[in-house]
């Protein structure tokens, strides 16, 4: 302590400050890393829907869809050291999704090449055209 009260209450003050600021940063952050772990979670969960739906369609049993007590613990402890741990945990979750996606996507299913798109639509327009001349000609026919 100094021989002047009010410079060792200022001192004190300022430290208090820096560690409530610190405080704050660190909960600010943590509260960032739990909107985005919500927010990754929320898509996942979307995601796995429709793909159980497609798995059971494939013949894959409920009971494989469904995680094991030794799976369930294991991503427990991935994800026990904080935020940063939960994202990461929830991103390889998302990249097994893309992995399963890919695995079980039909042929020919998805979205068509413009190639196609264009010679489907070429089809269709001379198939139209020539059902007018057919039926314009038998209207000339009939008079």
């Amino acid at each position: 302590m100094s021989a002047d009260p009010w410079q060792d209450y200022l001192a004190a003050a300022q430290r208090l400050d820096a560690v409530r600021r610190s405080a704050a940063t660190a909960a600010a952050e943590q509260e960032r890393g739990v909107h985005s772990a919500r927010e990754e979670l929320a898509g996942l969960r979307a995601r796995l829907v429709p793909q159980q739906s497609r798995l059971r369609a494939l013949g894959v049993s409920e009971a494989e869809l469904v995680p094991t007590e030794p799976e369930v613990v294991a991503a427990g402890q991935a994800m026990a050291d904080g935020h940063q741990a939960v994202l990461a945990a929830l991103r390889d979750a998302r990249a097994t999704a893309d992995a399963a996606d890919a695995a079980t996507r039909l042929p020919g299913a998805g979205t068509l090449p413009w190639t196609r798109v264009l010679l489907y639509g070429a089809l269709v327009t001379g198939l139209l055209g020539l059902l007018t001349a057919f039926c314009l000609g038998g209207v000339y026919l009939i008079r």
